[in-house]
């Protein structure tokens, strides 16, 4: 039986409203105009006061991370049901990122770290383990059909990171007009030769 009374079940409700709010907001704001998206602007259009946002989020920097760990984990949920793996299950997922893109990439842009991905990745950096989540069963599948170590793991999610982020993303497909489809069959091909520079070399 809980112990917490109404009036603490229902603050701790609100305080997971106010933080859905505020993670909408923001995405809204860096949608629509990222250079205005500041933590004023936010809290007006969550509705809330700017005192209440900053108690859940102490800097803007902090609502841009969540935001940006809400992106990847909505793509986890869509991609979870999948029933296939290696590279035919990384495929898959990939035409999601490409919508996943699409639709927040301008906003994912704006929310980067001073740190390498794989020393982020190494430290147990949240945003990596969520990468981890949404495309582990993939790319581990992909190593083992190419007999690349297990081990090598860390280093094919960064190298995935590094080709297929929002900003590539965005930058190749508005070169190019590349529609969903067509995108993914490209940064998969692109993907996996990269991966032959991880086997093993035969002395």
């Amino acid at each position: 039986m809980s112990s917490k009374t109404p009036r603490q079940r229902a603050l701790r409700q609100d305080a997971v409203e106010n933080k859905r709010e505020l993670i909408r907001a923001v995405g809204e704001l860096l949608r629509e105009n990222p250079e205005e998206a500041t933590m004023p602007a936010v809290a007006e259009r969550a509705g809330l006061s700017l005192t209440t946002a900053y108690r859940y989020f102490p800097t803007l920097g902090d609502l841009h991370k969540t935001f940006m760990l809400s992106v990847i984990a909505q793509l986890g949920e869509v991609t979870s049901l999948l029933k296939s793996s290696g590279t035919i299950r990384f495929k898959e997922i990939l035409y999601h990122w490409m919508q996943v893109v699409d639709m927040y990439g301008p906003a994912m842009v704006r929310v980067r770290s001073r740190e390498g991905f794989l020393t982020r990745y190494h430290a147990g950096e949240s945003h990596t383990r969520a990468m981890e989540q949404v495309w582990g069963k993939a790319i581990r599948g992909m190593l083992a059909e190419r007999d690349i170590p297990s081990h090598a793991f860390p280093l094919a999610l960064t190298v995935f990171n590094a080709l297929a982020n929002s900003r590539e993303v965005i930058d190749i497909r508005e070169a190019t007009g590349m529609d969903y489809t067509q995108a993914a069959k490209y940064f998969s091909k692109l993907y996996q030769a990269a991966l032959e520079a991880l086997k093993p070399e035969v002395s």
